[in-house]
């Protein structure tokens, strides 16, 4: 088909799919008469050279029909909770809402029941271009498709998710990664004159830390490696193992390229759409454009001391083991303006055992940068001696320390790590202030008895001591980053499972659980602070008070201006209330 045919083409749909009609204000969905026709379809995989690709569950090969396998749903099944299959699939999520296809396995006596798309897009272009972003835009504004953005899967929000959608897969577009020694930019506002690497496209933190590792810098990622670097963990913040001594995810980007929701490709810098770089850098993603390509900040190497904690209670009495984690909670903010940081886990129970062989317990990994183990340990002192009476007693405590010569074997031995995915959940977190663990210890105590649940409930508690330093330096409109960050040190996360055979009424009592008991606890103690958004609950109804606080209005005037007609979606997002999915899933507004 020639150009003029193509274009032809393209005009006579649009024409068509305007005088089809959606019911109410809403999207058009796949049962709607303004649905775009099979032709159309075609005409958007010729403009995207062949990209675009008709979705299907991954496990359909598990089910009774033409796509039934036997020996690829054997597959299927063994790598479903591996990020590395999940990300390749353009309906591959790490933590899905729910699972409306999942895998089979035919050894263990499963049979298939029901397989459906269900929330996962019906479409995906998988863009290798910024033109290929653009067309996809553009297609779905004019013919009034709902349209999703999807890097990863690193997601547990549900905003790659929609029924009915377009989905930009933005995993193939790669255009490179380019280190610069000393930053050079046309912008004379940015004040940054050290190294910087270029992240053209989908690229994972893993791609990102060779190219800093063969140039002796260190740049703020993931802790996990496989996390995109330019999708939702920085626009929604971004944490990681480098993030307290040198800020957030969000306050690394130099400079951004980005497609908006009338298909331009723009550049977002301090000098040029200030505002649209101010809101992608914290503001959440999916919600004023697409990244396509950012410049992020690289620092000098730093050697580092980690300290390694370990505690469990000798008996099945778990009081001593809260006693000693409030008494580290509340430790947490000296220790951070000391230079520690750090993540951990507590639990009072769990199925498989948390160090050793203790199955209630905490463990952290701590570290200094550019520090001594003599004054790590100095540091830590005032806390040991807290915690001392009850080594031996009631608990077994275990402190010991590691040196590290460089931050990427640091990296490689402490962190980067790939935890299974794939598999359903609740959880929640909870922002904490200096205030909010050292002036009502009573209440903190009370606090952990809540959030710890019963031993039936296998709950796990996992903490960030990943903000103060750098975070605390830059003024709260520094960027769109939550302000609450500002002021807080740590993250804590709660979190429980269920049972694979587990009935919904059984899920949603879990999540009621931790939306309201446990996460109540938290907000309790905690009023004034907020929700890192990356890791909050979908259902959170003060999600705009709790993932944006005071930016929220600020960062819903420039989405009103950049897209007026509402093209970007995602649950939570800024401007997501002004749109609600009715009884199919079809996206309307309100």
């Amino acid at each position: 088909m020639g150009p003029w045919l193509l274009l032809l083409s393209s005009v006579a749909g649009g024409l068509a799919a305007a005088t089809g009609k959606a019911k109410g204000n809403c999207k058009c969905a796949p049962t709607d008469a303004c649905w775009p026709s099979d032709g159309l379809w075609n005409s958007l995989n010729a403009t995207t050279k062949g990209h675009l690709i008709k979705t299907e569950p991954e496990a359909i090969s598990c089910y009774p029909g033409p796509k039934q396998d036997a020996e690829r749903c054997e597959v299927v099944d063994a790598s479903w909770t591996l990020q590395s299959f999940q990300s390749s699939s353009p309906v591959g999520l790490s933590y899905p809402i729910n699972e409306t296809c999942p895998p089979i396995n035919v050894t263990a006596g499963e049979t298939p029941g029901t397989c459906t798309l269900g929330t996962n897009p019906w479409y995906a272009v998988s863009a290798s271009s910024t033109s290929d972003v653009a067309t996809a835009i553009k297609f779905a504004k004019n013919h009034n498709v709902r349209l999703v953005i999807k890097d990863t899967g690193h997601d547990i929000l549900g905003r790659s998710t929609g029924y009915g959608s377009l989905e930009i897969w933005v995993r193939s577009l790669r255009t490179g990664l380019t280190f610069q020694p000393k930053y050079k930019s046309s912008c004379k506002t940015s004040a940054w004159t050290g190294a910087a690497i270029t992240v053209g496209g989908g690229y994972t933190f893993n791609d990102v830390y060779k190219v800093a590792k063969a140039n002796n810098v260190v740049v703020v990622g993931g802790g996990t490696p496989s996390v995109g670097a330019l999708g939702g963990w920085m626009q929604g913040g971004g944490h990681g193992p480098a993030s307290r001594q040198f800020g957030l995810g969000a306050d690394q980007v130099l400079e951004a390229e980005v497609v908006t929701a009338d298909g331009k490709v723009i550049t977002a810098s301090p000098c040029s759409n200030s505002d649209v770089y101010w809101a992608i850098r914290g503001g959440g993603p999916g919600t004023y454009g697409v990244v396509t390509k950012t410049v992020i900040k690289a620092y000098p190497m730093v050697n580092v001391q980690v300290q390694h904690v370990a505690i469990a209670p000798l008996s099945d009495n778990t009081s001593a083991l809260l006693d000693a984690i409030a008494i580290l909670w509340e430790a947490y903010p000296d220790l951070n303006d000391a230079g520690y940081a750090g993540y951990g886990t507590w639990s009072i129970s769990q199925p498989t055992p948390l160090f050793a062989t203790f199955t209630a317990g905490y463990v952290h990994g701590f570290y200094t940068f550019d520090k001594t183990v003599s004054y790590a340990k100095s540091t830590f002192e005032p806390t040991l001696q807290k915690l001392l009476p009850y080594n031996g007693t009631s608990l077994f405590i275990s402190v010991d320390y590691v040196s590290y010569p460089d931050y990427w074997s640091f990296y490689n031995t402490e962190s980067g790590v790939e935890p299974p995915v794939g598999t359903g959940s609740a959880l929640s977190s909870r922002l904490f202030s200096r205030s909010a663990v050292q002036d009502d210890t009573a209440g903190l105590r009370s606090m952990l008895d809540v959030i710890a649940g019963t031993p039936e409930q296998y709950t796990s508690n996992n903490f960030e001591l990943v903000s103060g330093g750098a975070n605390f330096e830059k003024p709260d409109d520094y960027s769109a980053l939550l302000p609450a960050w500002r002021i807080s040190y740590f993250n804590n996360i709660v979190a429980r499972g269920w049972a694979p055979d587990a009935t919904q009424a059984e899920k949603d009592a879990v999540q009621r659980d931790i939306s309201f008991t446990k996460v109540g606890a938290m907000e309790k103690q905690a009023p004034d602070t907020g929700v890192y958004m990356n890791e909050g609950d979908r259902l959170d109804p003060n999600y705009k008070q709790d993932y944006y606080g005071e930016h929220y209005d600020r960062l819903a005037s420039i989405k009103e201006k950049v897209d007026p007609n509402g093209v970007f979606y995602c649950p939570t997002c800024v401007g997501s209330d002004e749109w609600k999915e009715d009884s199919t899933g079809r996206l309307c507004r309100v």
